[in-house]
């Protein structure tokens, strides 16, 4: 809309038709750069909406607009507070959000009737003590500016319900924001606080406290006060106190480990060490030269090993540090399994054996492996056999790809060279891990230590339950420390299970060796990955594994998603153990559904838990056998097929569906395989569909990216390597209905969101105003067709000429990118429309 298009609304408003009696006028979203002086003749305007333009400053005679209760210019371009807005004293909802201010003038007091001032990403560094002034105000937002402090005079805004300081550079917290008890919502993530003060606690109305994206490392135990909080968002802070896995618990948690805190904590140095790398590289030598400074050839490691390893912390102190050592087999059988004991918040050493050239090209299959099971774990890389042969990595190209990477170092177990550097990087890198010196609530130090020297693998769960009674918890606080030893990997313990429930494991090493055995036997490998019932007493030791828990062990084998049961009921299928030789079938391949995942890093064992996921639905052979093998299955449920096939050299899985009811088939593949992926971090994983322009194109879309562009509007996508059109609805029908697919982007685009709320208060950021100053109506990014066909009528009423002119620029700005040749015949032909509208109308 351009400034005559304005003055045309402003001299239909002043005409004697009541229809243009403004209170409301909303002029957002038009690419104004300056507004006429003739605004101000709208003298009974109560709302203005001038958000999303390109305004620098406003007419002298906008302070003539004494009624305005609303006034909104967010998404514009001032610098400077604009001088006329002091005139406008009964503004109650002022939004100057997403400009470049970089001050605000002391004439803010003026304002007194202000309840919702939105000045969100600017750049104001400071702010003046008259904001004080602002009593009658309820929402204050200054997230993403420049603040490093706040003036004294914010603890006079006694009304404030929400207060919203995220994304600033606050180190400390003024103790006036703590007089402010009517505070329901308070954000301060995304600042530099590394503590938060015990007066925290008086803020008792508060119902939602955002501090993510701190540097917090302790919570006070004040928090216990805030009786009426229902959500605290902590993540993304070094927390050591309540620790990681309590967070992750919830809030409940979080609450019963601080109010237990206060009654003698117990400072808990501990941490694990990862032993890594292919076969047959020293990593076992490395470890007993590590515990005892001996040097011990050992027979290679079945599976895992565990050891305790205790050494001096790194301060004056008399410290120490315990570390969990995991010593992990290296043959690739035991690849899938290893996962599962893959921890983040550990420190990894990654063996390399030099003498061996194909180890330096694992070096990245295990680098990537950690990055997908530990996170940001620090890395240290270990060049074993030094004096065999001694042979340098690219270190820049490893570093730049893994920042996690500690260092290489250059050891020999046999004459020791190179240990005391080693163990010196060690012991730093471990005493800096997020959670060295976590606070420990007694009771729980205590029910640990018993556990720890009870000689026994397991014990039921009625003992572990007195035996925490005993130290004085209730049936939550158990049920908390319950799941938190687990998350540490001190007991394995699946209450969620009902078959697993009654046994608590406190030796996780007795239950790993269980699994490993079954993969290391001989009967399982040459009886194509079945594993017989009765042949478990050959397999385990009858003094170590007795067979009345042989059913539960079996449970967790399940549980771990490495075996199925048959339905004879008498053997189980061991996924990883099947033939690798894909078997002889009939596949129709005409009119098949395809779909992939495609992996920038492809973990083992993704499809050989995809098999026990899903082997209820396994296709069955004539011999009654299930049609799976190592690299992939088919499935069959009601007369439709799926043949699912992994490509390891591609880093890609192939789905290919045939029958009636292909929709549905491939609903339940994509569930089950979104289950197992996001267990996998920081991996890119993309969904595809071919494309279908002609039966051998070798394109694949990504999925996602055909949902956005189908509800940004497209009706259809060009195809990169054929000059075709290719129809959005013909491409995605096949693969989900499209109420469905709808609501496919939906959670994705909430996924993606980037909520700067934390409260359900008066005002969100791209509103528009419907009349009351608490009552909000929401835009969405894109205009729908009924707001683009009544874009300027819902507003002013006027005449169809501007409705229409409305109609076309949403049309053009939404649409017009990429720019096509049919995008251009779309606009020639609205122009044309136009101009006979525009004589018809004049005609008249």
């Amino acid at each position: 809309m351009d400034i005559d298009a304005v003055l045309q609304l402003i001299k239909d408003a002043k005409g004697g038709d009541s229809r243009f009696a403004l209170e409301s006028f909303n002029l957002s979203e038009n690419g104004l750069s300056s507004l006429p002086p003739e605004i101000g003749q709208l003298t009974k305007l109560t709302v203005l909406n001038l958000g999303k333009n390109q305004l620098s400053s406003l007419p002298p005679e906008i302070g003539r607009l004494t009624k305005l209760t609303g006034l909104y210019l967010y998404d514009n371009q001032f610098m400077y507070f604009p001088p006329e807005i002091f005139k406008l004293i009964n503004l109650i909802g002022l939004d100057l959000g997403r400009n470049q201010l970089s001050s605000l003038p002391s004439e803010i007091g003026r304002l007194t009737n202000l309840t919702v001032l939105d000045l969100k990403r600017n750049q104001l560094s400071s702010l003046p003590s008259e904001i004080g002034r602002l009593t009658n105000l309820t929402v204050l937002d200054l997230a993403w500016n420049r603040l490093s402090s706040l003036p004294p005079e914010i603890g006079k805004l006694t009304n404030l319900k929400g207060l919203y300081l995220y994304g600033n550079g606050l180190s400390y917290l003024s103790p006036e924001i703590f007089n402010l008890i009517n505070l329901t919502g308070l954000d301060l993530g995304g600042n530099g606080l590394s503590s938060l003060p015990s007066e925290i606690g008086k803020l008792t109305n508060l119902t939602v406290l955002d501090l993510r994206n701190n540097e917090l490392s302790t919570l006070p135990p004040e928090i216990v006060k805030l009786t009426n909080l229902k959500e605290l968002k902590l993540n993304n802070n070094p927390l050591k106190s309540p620790p990681p896995e309590i967070v992750k618990q919830g809030f409940e948690a979080i609450i019963e480990y601080l109010r237990e805190l206060p009654k003698k904590a117990l400072v808990h140095n501990e941490a694990k060490l990862l032993l890594v790398g292919q076969g047959d590289v020293g990593k076992t030598c490395l470890k007993n030269r590590l515990v005892s400074d001996e040097f011990i050839e050992d027979k290679t490691t079945q599976g895992v090993d565990i050891s305790e390893w205790k050494i001096a912390a790194p301060t004056a102190e008399k410290e120490d540090i315990k570390l969990n050592i995991w010593d992990f087999g290296g043959q690739e059988i035991y690849h899938a399994t290893h996962q599962f004991f893959l921890t983040k918040r550990s420190i990894y050493l990654l063996v390399w054996n030099a003498r061996k050239s194909k180890d330096y090209e694992h070096i990245y299959y295990w680098l990537h492996t950690i990055e997908a099971f530990g996170e940001d774990s620090p890395i240290i890389l270990v060049l074993s056999k030094l004096n065999e042969r001694d042979e340098d990595l690219n270190m820049k190209d490893l570093r730049e790809k893994f920042p996690q990477i500690v260092g290489l170092y250059k050891v020999d177990s046999e004459d020791g060279k190179g240990f005391p550097n080693l163990k010196e990087i060690i012991c730093q890198t471990a005493w800096h891990l997020p959670h060295m010196r976590t606070p420990w609530v007694k009771s729980w130090f205590k029910i640990r230590e018993q556990l720890e020297r009870d000689g026994r693998n397991w014990i039921e769960y009625n003992e572990f339950y007195q035996i925490c009674e005993k130290e004085g918890l209730n049936k939550k606080q158990i049920d908390i420390l319950d799941e938190y030893l687990h998350d540490l990997g001190v007991i394995i313990h699946f209450r969620d299970r009902l078959e697993l429930r009654n046994m608590v494991i406190l030796k996780p090493e007795w239950a790993t060796k269980a699994f490993y055995k079954i993969l290391d036997s001989p009967f399982v490998r040459n009886n194509r990955g079945i594993l017989l019932h009765n042949e478990l007493e050959q397999i385990w030791d009858n003094k170590v594994y007795p067979q009345e828990i042989h059913s539960t062990l079996l449970n967790l084998v399940n549980k771990f998603e490495l075996a199925y049961e048959l339905p004879d009921k008498g053997s189980h299928l061991v996924a990883e153990l099947l033939p690798s030789t894909e078997p002889e079938f009939n596949w129709d391949n005409t009119k098949n559904l395809r779909f992939y995942y495609s992996y920038d890093f492809l973990p083992a064992g993704v499809i050989t838990r995809f098999i026990v996921r899903v082997h209820q639905d396994l296709e069955r052979k004539p011999d009654d056998t299930h049609l799976c093998w190592r690299e992939g299955a088919v499935l069959q449920r009601e007369n439709t097929r799926a043949f699912v096939k992994v490509n390891p050299l591609e880093r890609l899985i192939e789905i290919k569906i045939n029958g009636n009811k292909k929709r549905e088939l491939l609903a339940i593949i994509r569930r089950e395989f979104d289950h197992i992926n996001n267990s996998i971090k920081k991996i890119k994983i993309i969904e595809e569909i071919p494309c279908n322009c002609s039966k051998d194109c070798p394109t694949r879309f990504k999925y996602k990216d055909l949902l956005k562009f189908e509800n940004a509007g497209f009706t259809n996508v060009d195809c990169p390597t054929k000059p075709e059109k290719v129809l959005l609805s013909v491409l995605l029908d096949g693969y989900e209905r499209k109420e469905n697919r709808m609501k496919e982007i939906g959670q994705i685009e909430k996924r993606n969101m980037h909520f700067e709320k934390v409260d359900t208060v008066i005002y969100t950021e791209g509103n528009t105003h419907t009349g009351d100053i608490n009552s909000f109506q929401l835009r969405s990014k894109k205009p729908t067709i009924q707001e683009k066909s009544h874009f300027l009528e819902s507003i002013t009423n006027s005449s169809t000429i501007a409705a229409f002119i409305g109609f076309l620029s949403v049309e053009i700005g939404t649409y017009f990118y990429p720019i096509t040749f049919n995008h251009l015949i779309s606009v020639a032909v609205a122009i044309f429309v136009f101009m006979i509208v525009s004589i018809l109308t004049k005609n008249r």
